[in-house]
């Protein structure tokens, strides 16, 4: 187990809430776009 800081909890607690608010259908876009442009940045298919 480890210790957090007030700001570090502060700052998790901000993370989280701004997650929550994320919808799924959102997250999924931004994947297909980052898909897409590393296929094209990419073409060999190696990273």
């Amino acid at each position: 187990m480890i210790t957090l800081s007030d700001d570090e909890v502060a700052l998790l607690r901000s993370l989280l809430t701004s997650l929550r608010s994320i919808k799924v259908r959102d997250i999924d876009k931004a994947l297909v776009i980052l898909a897409r442009n590393d296929a094209r940045n990419n073409p060999t298919g190696g990273n």
